[in-house]
């Protein structure tokens, strides 16, 4: 619509300029016509008769005597090619100097102009009427065909994604965009159909995996309990220690699996940060001797957070294994600070263009042993809670990862400790 205006207003100044310029060329010739005329028949004859009709009048100062100049005229200067309003005349004026003589000639130009003035008019009043076609029509192809298509673009994007019941159809049958609206709500409903399928799966799966998995851990708890020789023990903790990992594999699984984004909730009770990263840290002691690493921990500030230990200990178990996992000789250094934790190791790091990859869903390195969704998962539950996920890394010298916690989501615990109560839980290095 825009546009249009431009293109109207655009015609209109166009017309006004070429009606006029037209104009001035048609008189112009006529008068140099008339002109010329009359100059050569006072050449051949200077007492040759001039025009004196209703339309043109010629007059000469040596003949004001006879024929006097009007008063108008005899105050204009020569070589003067003007228009000028004498009473209800519009007349165009040439003056000229002639052998010692002055030639005075108007052209009476009223009905000229009446008529130039009328098809200005007509011409401004047609553009002016197709301006208001247009834009009366621009707004009727836009409430017919672009409102409903944003109005259903605008509806389609703010869809609450739990609100499964949204349909399109009906609301936008009686507009064009009724077939995309059909194709839309057709889409939606394979998408709850693939949604319930998924439901199932996750509920089902979370019990018939975790079932087994427990039930293995206590007959692994009751083994212990009847007593058991070194050796046994030693099978036993290997038991114990894939069970766990087989614990974390299900639950990053059916995490994954799960509407995510409900997770967080502001009454989640606030975690001792500082107590579960050594209590975590601690559970990974086993695999970092395995590889004669050292597994320190170091704590800074004591610092509580609202969220999830289970939330913590994927994203705190996956870094600790990954940097072991990474690490030939040197050490893993886990350490708590005012507003994050820190996972640092010497083993050979990651190159720069592999730091942006390693967070996707299953990417892994040539070397890597896993299947892509440790670090996947990690950034994911960052991403839930607003924290951010750090990476710094040098080949050959090791990496750091690092949790940001945002301000709002922790706070620091308080030094003071009732006597009944004494601090049973100083930093170490386990």
């Amino acid at each position: 619509m825009f546009l249009a205006i431009i293109s109207a207003v655009s015609y209109l100044s166009i017309v006004v300029v070429a009606v006029g310029k037209l104009e001035h060329a048609m008189m112009a010739t006529l008068i140099g016509h008339e002109l010329d005329e009359i100059v050569t028949d006072l050449a051949a004859d200077s007492e040759a008769s001039l025009p004196m009709t209703e339309k043109v009048k010629a007059y000469l100062q040596s003949r004001d005597h006879l024929v006097p100049v009007p008063g108008y005229l005899e105050t204009l200067e020569p070589n003067l090619y003007d228009k000028i309003v004498v009473g209800d005349a519009i007349l165009q004026v040439m003056i000229l100097d002639h052998r010692d003589d002055r030639l005075y000639l108007t052209f009476d130009t009223t009905e000229i102009a009446n008529s130039h003035a009328l098809l200005l008019y007509m011409l401004l009043g047609g553009g002016l009427v197709t301006t208001i076609v247009i834009l009366i029509s621009g707004i009727w192809l836009f409430k017919k065909f672009l409102l409903p298509v944003s109005d259903l673009a605008e509806e389609f994007s703010g869809m609450d994604v739990n609100d499964r019941k949204t349909r399109f159809e009906e609301r936008y049958q009686k507009y064009e965009v009724g077939l995309i609206a059909q194709s839309i709500d057709q889409y939606l409903d394979r998408l709850d159909e693939f949604i319930e399928r998924e439901q199932s799966f996750t509920a089902a799966a979370s019990h018939e995996l975790r079932t087994p998995v427990a039930v293995v851990s206590s007959a692994v708890d009751v083994l212990e309990m009847k007593g058991i020789s070194t050796q046994q023990q030693e099978v036993i903790n290997r038991i114990k220690e894939a069970t766990s990992y087989m614990i974390n594999v299900i639950d990053s699984l059916l995490f994954l699996a799960r509407n995510t984004y409900d997770v967080v909730e502001k009454t989640l009770p606030e975690l001792r940060l500082h107590t579960a990263a050594l209590r975590i840290t601690q559970k990974h002691e086993e695999l970092a001797s395995e590889k004669d690493l050292g597994l320190n921990y170091k704590c800074q500030f004591k610092i509580k957070a609202r969220m999830s230990e289970a939330h913590l200990e994927i994203i705190l178990g996956n870094l600790i294994r990954n940097a072991i996992n990474n690490t030939v000789e040197g050490e893993v250094k886990v350490s708590v600070y005012e507003d994050r934790l820190s996972i640092k190791d010497t083993g050979h790091g990651i190159e720069p263009d592999e730091i942006e990859l390693i967070v996707k869903r299953s990417y892994h390195s040539a070397d890597s042993k896993g299947y892509g969704l440790g670090l996947y998962l990690v950034s994911k539950i960052c991403d839930i809670y607003g924290m951010e996920l750090k990476i710094e890394s040098e080949p050959g010298t090791g990496s750091e990862f690092s949790i940001i916690f945002p301000k709002s989501m922790i706070s620091r615990e308080s030094n003071r400790k009732p006597a009944s109560q004494p601090d049973k839980e100083p930093d170490k290095e386990p």
